[in-house]
């Protein structure tokens, strides 16, 4: 039995970080059985309530110091935790449990993490200082690899895993009949891309199709959500309750195609081999689509309503043939999700360094 910390942006009501920190859980759990598992949460009670596991507040100052005393392995993931794209802050944030858990002889690793952007000279030279440091590296996407290697980052072992979310299991749900999901989210852009999606989605609602907007991150999601189904009109709703992965799962495995911007709305649709059709904002989501074999109808900055219509509709027509060509990819990135946990396992157990 080994004793285990997960650090992530868990407790903010992002379903697709939930469920990130689920298929964390259940790895190491199908792993270690005995496994002890702490989460550093925003709110750790919610946080123990959801998963089965401890919790303590991610700012608690005493309780994580403890949490690394009591702990042989400290995991810094999933998801994109290091990059100073939305601040400095939660940058030093993470590294600075990183270091502090060093620090409290705990071991540590970067668990399937998207890495970057990173822009500031003296956050580069911190990154480099402190992942130089870590036990274990895995990431989720090439361009992390890359930056790894232009920061210069080269003790650790690295290694080129997958997101654990693909990792999740499902109950087999029928999809609804001509139902089409869509998760949006805001984003700045000079180029109206949700006047786009509302004239495709109008188009489509028009061939006999249900539009069902689910907002992922429930607080930031909602109001573009809620915007976007007034703006299609009927035939058009939004989710009006926030779901938890396990709710996301089935909402998603209904669908006949999932039209997405938030990558673990396209990684959720894809465990449920439902059709995908990616709008791009970050470069994570391009990768993912391109390793799954699913189009992008293009970018915040270049979307085109015609283009996101025909590409739903192919969609529509091959998705038999499409669910079979996705449990073709999923296989191979299942194969490298696993790789994850049998690397904490490892590390915690002193089998690795």
């Amino acid at each position: 039995m080994s004793r285990y910390i997960i650090s992530g942006y868990y407790g903010f009501g992002n379903a697709g970080d939930e469920a990130i920190l689920q298929a964390i859980i259940d790895s190491l759990q199908q792993q270690d059985p005995q496994a002890e598992i702490t989460v550093f949460s925003a709110q750790p009670h919610q946080t123990t309530a959801e998963h089965k596991v401890k919790a303590v507040h991610r700012t608690s100052l005493r309780d994580v110091l403890k949490a690394f005393r009591n702990a042989d392995l400290f995991i810094s993931g999933g998801g994109g935790l290091l990059q100073d794209a939305t601040s400095s802050r939660s940058l030093l944030y993470y590294l600075g449990l990183l270091t502090l858990a060093r620090w409290s002889g705990c071991r540590t690793m970067v668990y399937a993490n998207s890495i970057g952007p990173i822009k500031e000279p003296r956050n580069k030279k911190l990154a480099r200082y402190v992942l130089e440091r870590v036990d274990y590296i895995t990431v989720r996407d090439e361009p992390s690899l890359q930056l790894l290697q232009d920061l210069g980052v080269r003790k650790p072992p690295i290694k080129l895993t997958a997101d654990p979310v693909l990792l999740l299991e499902l109950a087999p749900q029928p999809p609804k009949e001509k139902t089409i999901v869509v998760a949006v989210r805001q984003w700045p852009s000079q180029h109206n891309y949700l006047q786009q999606m509302t004239l495709a989605c109008r188009r489509l609602v028009q061939e006999g199709f249900t539009i069902l907007l689910i907002p992922f991150h429930y607080g930031r999601d909602l109001a573009v959500s809620e915007e976007l189904a007034q703006a299609i009109g009927p035939g058009a709703c939004c989710l009006a309750q926030p779901p938890d992965f396990s709710q996301l799962l089935t909402q998603l495995s209904q669908a006949e195609v999932v039209v997405a911007m938030r990558l673990h709305a396209l990684i959720m649709g894809a465990v449920c081999k439902r059709p995908l059709v990616g709008i791009s904002y970050d470069p994570k989501v391009d990768g993912f689509l391109q390793s799954v074999g699913q189009p992008l109808a293009g970018t915040t900055d270049a979307l085109q309503a015609e283009r996101l219509y025909q590409l739903v509709l192919d969609a529509y027509q091959r998705r038999a043939e499409i669910k079979q060509d996705l449990a073709v990819s999923l296989q191979e990135l299942r194969n490298l999700a696993a790789e994850n946990a049998i690397i904490a396992h490892n590390l915690a157990a002193g089998k690795i360094g």
